[in-house]
């Protein structure tokens, strides 16, 4: 048995075994076992094999000349995507973030060529000319294709070479060719950007010239989503619909003004027509945003496919020039794979690096205390602090000891790279920054509350007779767990005690993360992880009526049942975004389609009074009812094309683990009860 066990610990440190385990995992998930097997003996002999006494440049040249055409995907564009010509490498590749496309519209490949002699600028020159090479051997299977559209298609993509992108089409086209080789260098939840601004002059050209009508620019926005979608099993990460692939649409400029154009409403009403989960739209939000664009928003999200998530231009951008970011870098935010702000093409900012776990170092300072001689609940918090920093140290040099693989192709996008003559691993870019999320904040909050309670006012328990029920799951007892659940002081209350405790617990954390560097970078947090159940799993029980392994609270959300979205919203309005608290403070809440039918005109009164008066800094919400998701989860045959929210993304509700389905089930009868 300890031979077997160190064969296993051995055979899963290799990084081949953990690519190919997670390819296995990607594949049978949407298409079952036997298909799976099927394809991955085929993956044994097609699968490309990197030169190990080669450079990352020349691995990703050599790649993309074994590329095969035989899934690639056709409508108004060309989309090719080799599952089995993605290389690995022991070391990490940058992920969850967008890049600045405009760089390739607004350049040709031939312009891209770095002219000073460097390893750097010989690696670029490499990846570029294997790119060169890639264009040809596409263009050579084009040709003997039976299409109608051959003929502009090969035109688009030959332009790549030696011209800027000139027509709307030829733009849309390009971004998806650059697109399909940043997944095909292994780089996942690659977002899109910032779309309705850089594509606007090529469109209004367009149109001006009459070289496309508007309907046209429909379709061709149309079918740019459609082949996004495809490929779905592969570019899905822990779960199904979680790509990152993300479209920015809307926003201030520098001057205050919102900028918002034809594409800004094609984008939200095409996504709305194919309903599809996946591109996701995130639209920037101001006080200044029409009505018109307000109502199409809510119109596309109440069809159920939790597009677009709102961000607050009004809030973010002071608070990521507080940070540190250039005012017109700031006003020209992206975000990552769900919503964590960033500058495109301007750093190697990565956003989503782990997920800081609240109740981790509460329970170790739980288990570790003498817990008798805590007397009262400004004792126990201050403990609580020094098990955050010696928790948020640990994560810091983990992430440190990282090591990250050369990036010679994503160098392209990145504009200081040929200034300091760098690969973006080596030079950071203008930003060197790096994001944190956290997790069971709430679930924290909530477990303080009841220990000040029945502790410290009621007198029901010691802190280590209570303690000692926790680490026994409560004895499963009901009665104790209703009343855990029944404080009437919860987290996402509109209260002053709630808030400022939150708000400390949050500065807390903030505090430790400021003191701690990472590869040699300013650290950002925010109040938002995807991971309420992966994180919650190993994690005992805790005060707030959480049993053994069960989910944290989303977000910023409250498990209060039935609380008024005005409640939620005013909390999260004084919660504490300033400092490095700027990376994805999302509010996730339910609504039920008939209550949002019959107030439908007071919803959006009330959404626009929410972003005037800066009630959220993000917002994503479903649209869904508690009796179809359990009928779904019945029946699914019935339910097929059933779109819910997650995290950051939407996803089939089939498609979901079983522990997911439960999480939105439950949280829709909690938020049905307010209008019952």
């Amino acid at each position: 048995m300890k031979l077997l066990k160190k064969f296993l610990k051995l055979f899963l440190k290799d990084n081949r075994v953990i690519s190919r385990l997670v390819k296995f995992y990607r594949y049978n998930r949407s298409f079952g076992i036997f298909k799976t097997i099927f394809y991955m003996i085929s993956d044994l002999f097609l699968r490309y094999r990197v030169k190990n006494n080669k450079n990352q440049a020349y691995n990703t040249a050599r790649m993309l000349g074994q590329i095969g055409f035989k899934n690639s995907k056709i409508n108004s564009f060309f989309y090719n995507i080799d599952t089995h010509k993605v290389f690995y490498s022991k070391k990490r590749y940058l992920e969850n973030f967008t890049v600045d496309y405009s760089v390739i519209l607004e350049s040709s490949l031939e312009e891209l060529k770095p002219k000073s002699g460097s390893q750097y600028s010989d690696d670029k020159n490499v990846v570029i000319e294997g790119i060169n090479s890639y264009i040809d051997h596409t263009v050579n299977y084009i040709l003997k294709l039976n299409i109608d559209n051959k003929e502009v298609i090969i035109k688009n993509i030959l332009s790549i070479k030696d011209s800027k992108a000139v027509h709307f089409d030829e733009a849309l086209q390009r971004i998806l060719f650059f697109n399909q080789i940043m997944w095909q260098t292994g780089h996942m939840l690659v977002g899109l950007g910032r779309l309705d601004k850089i594509l606007a002059k090529y469109y209004y050209d367009d149109i001006e010239n009459k070289y496309i009508t508007q309907e046209e620019a429909s379709k061709y926005i149309k079918d740019f989503l459609c082949i996004l979608h495809e490929y779905f099993w592969y570019k899905s990460n822990t779960l199904l619909g979680d790509t990152g692939q993300i479209i920015v649409l809307g926003g201030k400029d520098e001057k205050g003004n919102y900028l918002v154009n034809d594409l800004t409403y094609m984008f939200i009403n095409e996504l709305k027509k194919i309903h599809y989960p996946d591109p996701k739209i995130l639209l920037r939000v101001s006080r200044d945003i029409p009505k018109a664009l307000l109502d199409a928003s809510v119109d596309c999200i109440k069809t159920g496919i939790g597009s677009p998530l709102f961000a607050n231009d009004d809030l973010i951008i002071n608070r990521m020039i507080e940070f540190g970011y250039d005012k017109d870098d700031a006003y020209n935010y992206s975000v990552s794979a769900c919503w964590e702000p960033l500058v495109p093409g301007k750093g190697v900012e990565q956003n989503n690096l782990e997920t800081l776990v609240f109740m981790e170092p509460f329970n170790r300072m739980l288990n570790n205390e003498e817990l008798d001689s805590i007397k009262n609940i400004d004792d126990l918090i201050t403990r609580y602090d020094k098990y955050i920093v010696e928790y948020v140290k640990e994560m810091a040099d983990m992430i440190n000891n990282w090591e990250y693989e050369k990036e010679p192709y994503v160098s392209i996008f990145v504009s200081d790279c040929d200034k300091l003559n760098e690969d973006i691993i080596d030079c950071r870019g203008k930003y060197n920054y790096c994001g944190l999320t956290t997790v069971s904040l709430g679930n924290v909050v909530n477990s303080i509350l009841n220990i000040d309670k029945y502790v410290f006012r009621d007198n029901k328990y010691t802190l280590k007779e209570f303690n000692e029920l926790r680490n026994n799951n409560f004895n499963n007892d009901n009665h104790i767990l209703n009343d855990l659940k029944n404080n009437s002081k919860r987290y996402g209350l509109d209260d002053e005690e709630v808030l400022n405790l939150s708000n400390r617990i949050m500065n807390m954390m903030s505090k430790s993360i400021s003191n701690n560097l990472i590869k040699g970078g300013k650290v950002k947090i925010g109040y938002s992880a995807p991971s309420y159940i992966t994180h919650s799993v190993n994690q005992y029980a805790s005060f707030d009526g959480r049993k053994n392994g069960e989910p944290f609270i989303v977000h910023i959300s409250s498990d209060i049942n039935g609380l008024p979205y005005t409640s939620l919203f005013n909390f999260a309005s004084q919660l504490d975004y300033s400092s490095n608290k700027i990376n994805g403070n999302v509010i996730d809440f339910i609504v039920n389609p008939s209550f949002l039918e019959c107030n439908y005109d007071k919803f959006i009164d009330f959404l626009r009074i929410s972003i005037s008066n800066n009630l959220f800094y993000e917002m994503q919400m479903n649209v869904v009812s508690s009796k179809i998701l359990i009928a779904a989860k019945k029946n699914p045959k019935l339910y097929p094309n059933l779109i819910v929210r997650v995290w950051g993304f939407s996803a089939y509700f089939n498609d979901l683990p079983e522990s997911y389905k439960d999480v939105l089930i439950l949280r829709a009868q909690e938020s049905e009860k307010g209008y019952e």
